[in-house]
Parts: C-alpha cells; structure tokens; sequence
C-alpha cells in the first residue's frame, strides 16, 4: 500500500493557480476556453500539476478527464505517462484491496456477522465503476456493535493484527501485515467527540444488498453515502483531507439521477449535521460544478456560509498532503498548535486524557464505577501514546510550519460546532 508522500521532492509548491486549474480540469463540464488555457501550460507548470494530482489522490480521474476530452495528445508525453502510470498502480493496489475485502466478507458471512461495505469499496466499485479511478488507503467496514468483538476473533484468525485495544468510540484498527492492509472496524461513523449523530439504526435497515468483489454484502443507499462523505470530510477531518473527497461527492450526486435531496436534508438536519453537510456541498458545486440543487443548500444553510470559511477550508484541503504524515490522520491534535500558550496547551491535552468518567466507561466498556474505572486513565494514556505519540511529535518539532494550517483548523472547528 503506498501512503501519502510528505514532501515535494524537489518540485515547487502548488499555487493557488496550480489548485484552480487542477479543479477546473477535474470538472465534468467546463468551458472550452478554459480548458484551452489550462492544456497551454509549460512542462514545468504540469509537471506540478501531476504532482499535485497524484498528492492528492485524483491521478487517475485527471486522466479519465483528459481522455475522454480528447486532450492527453495536448499536454507533455511526461505529464501522460505520469498520470497513466498513476491509473495502473491504482488499479493494481485495488485488486489487491478487493481480494483482501472479499476474503474478509466471505469470513465474517460464515459467522453470521452482518457488515456493511464503507467509503473506498463502495465508491470504488459502484459509483465510479472502475477501481482504477479510485485510490484508497484501507478498508473500512461497519459491523453491529454488539458483534464487534466476535468480528475482531474473525480478523485475527485470518491473520489481522489489533493495533489497539484503544476504544475511540466508533472503530478498531487491525492490520494485515504480510499484505500491508488497514483494516477500519467501525460499529459507527463518527466519533463521541463529533457534533454530528449518524442514524446507524437506519443505515443499517435500509442497507442495500450489493455484490462486491465475489461477496455479498450491504452498502449505504445512496443518500446515506453522500451524508457519510460529506461529513466526514466536515466533522471528522475538519476538512483537512485531500480533493479525493470533493470527487466522491461529485460523483455520487452524478451516479444517481433520482437522487433523494429532501431525505438528505431530513436526516442531515435531525443528526445535526446541516452545516457540515452544507459546506461540503457548496464547495463541490462551486469547486467542480457538482450538481446540487440551489434550494438544497439554501435551505440546509449553505448559502449563507462565511466566505472566510469557505476559503479557509478549501484552503486546508489544498495543504492537507503537506502535512507530516503522522498527522494526516489526527486532525484534532492541530488544535493544540493553534492554543495560544503553553498552559493552554497543556490544559486541552489534559482534557482529552482525563475525560468524563461516564465517558470513558461507555468508551472501554465497562461499568461506571469509580473504584473500578481510575486505572482506565493510565490505560487511556498509554494507548494515546501508543496511537498518537508520533502525530504528537510531528506537532511539537513542525509546530512553526504548522502554524497557519493549525490556527485554520481551530477556526473551522469553531464554526462548525456553532450549529
């Protein structure tokens, strides 16, 4: 599996121009002028173009887009074996995937553990309909609560090692070491720590049956999917992630013509996700032109976002790649960067070590009982440390660099939390 790479090895920084032409390309339909002017670059400017396409995980639909345009004999013969090249190892990672998702679907099925296909392989497969399109960095899977550890005997007997027994409310990471899998364990999809409430119980009855990768398996109607995508690009990542996600929103909304925009303003209205939702959103149909109706936004509040906002996420997206790896995946910890002094900072790191006690019960498990719950702390620290210890570092030793990213993250998290 290749992760995000942390530098630019050599190439220039995108520019704000760099990340426009990029999304201009990515969308369906453009005006011709405009694509003109972005195939007229110099070498050296789609040689950053690439580079940022590949960063941010949208290699191979800059080449769908070029090729279906007609245009890849317009651009340098580099550029062109840059992005297809892109678009194979995609599709070779992805056969790996899905083998490894079948083998797993296939297991859990004959223990009667009922599981729903997340994200990536859902995406991948039956909105995109081409796994060579679609990068993904794990496989996620949701599974009922109360089956949790019964699927977590499952993996582990096909050879998945448990990363932690830390109980992050929502999901369990097991790796596959011999093929270099993440595998997400989710019994929900979105953390105690999030405002936003996803209607699980309903997911789970209006599951649809899908086949993916030789496995039977249920996915999320595709209201539920868009939800899911749009916050957790939102709430979860505070939109430090990557344009892939723009592109899944884009996608879903384009792979379903009958597509149920008042359920989806229903369930994001009563999880208390609106505005997330409405964000993601409007910066899909302003980014890549997706095809959201406008008294969907308007009434979901997305017309009346801050521009300040609006700007300081897309602008987090296009950082997202450069952040250290280490702290790709733990966008919270930013905030401690934005605190602006030591004691602050240490007074948020407490709170999140020594939370409420009903929580940290609900959160391991266990009965609220004072005597019996104190130990739990010294087990949570130590598997913060062991799960966030080198995202922790990586703050501390770029805490300058991060500067701006961490202070856009706080404000982002504010706003959001004001619904």
């Amino acid at each position: 599996m290749r992760w995000p790479a942390n530098s630019f090895h050599g190439a220039e920084r995108p520019t704000a121009a760099d990340t426009r032409t990029l999304l201009a390309l990515l969308r369906p339909s453009v005006e011709p002028s405009a694509i003109t002017e972005s195939i007229n670059l110099p070498a050296s400017r789609w040689n950053n173009l690439t580079d940022q396409a590949t960063r941010h995980g949208v290699a191979p639909l800059l080449h769908r887009a070029l090729l279906l345009g007609g245009r890849l004999p317009q651009i340098p013969s580099a550029a062109v074996t840059k992005l297809a090249a892109e678009r194979q190892i995609t599709a070779l990672d992805n056969l790996r995937n899905f083998s490894e998702f079948g083998r797993v679907a296939r297991a859990l099925q004959a223990h009667s553990i009922p599981m729903i296909a997340l994200k990536g392989m859902h995406l991948a497969d039956l909105v995109y309909r081409d796994i060579s399109l679609r990068p993904m960095s794990d496989i996620d899977i949701l599974v009922p609560f109360v089956q949790v550890d019964a699927a977590v005997e499952v993996l582990v007997s096909l050879g998945y090692l448990q990363n932690s027994k830390l109980a992050s409310g929502y999901d369990i990471g097991l790796t596959a070491p011999r093929l270099e899998i993440l595998l997400e364990l989710h019994w929900n999809l979105a953390a105690p720590s999030e405002p936003c409430t996803p209607p699980i119980d309903e997911i789970w009855r209006t599951g649809v049956q899908a086949r993916i990768a030789d496995a039977d398996v249920l996915v999320m109607t595709p209201e539920f999917l868009l939800l899911h995508v749009c916050a957790h690009l939102a709430y979860h990542h505070l939109f430090a992630l990557d344009f892939r996600a723009l592109c899944d929103i884009d996608e879903i909304v384009h792979s379903t013509p009958q597509f149920d925009w008042e359920f989806l303003i229903d369930r994001a209205q009563h999880g208390n996700m609106a505005r997330g939702v409405a964000a993601a959103l409007r910066m899909a149909r302003e980014q890549l032109g997706t095809a959201v109706p406008e008294d969907v936004l308007s009434r979901l509040g997305g017309n009346a976002l801050d521009q300040r906002f609006l700007e300081d996420a897309l602008e987090q997206m296009s950082a997202h790649p450069d952040l250290p790896q280490a702290l790709q995946f733990a966008p919270n910890l930013l905030r401690l960067a934005a605190a602006a002094s030591p004691l602050s900072r240490l007074a948020m790191l407490l709170r999140r070590i020594f939370i409420p006690r009903t929580e940290l019960a609900a959160l391991y498990g266990i009965p609220d009982q004072r005597a019996r719950i104190l130990p739990f702390y010294a087990i949570r620290l130590l598997d913060l440390l062991r799960n966030y210890g080198g995202s922790a570092w990586a703050l501390v030793t770029d805490r300058s660099r991060l500067a701006g990213t961490s202070a856009r993250n706080e404000r982002l998290a504010i706003w959001l939390s004001n619904s």
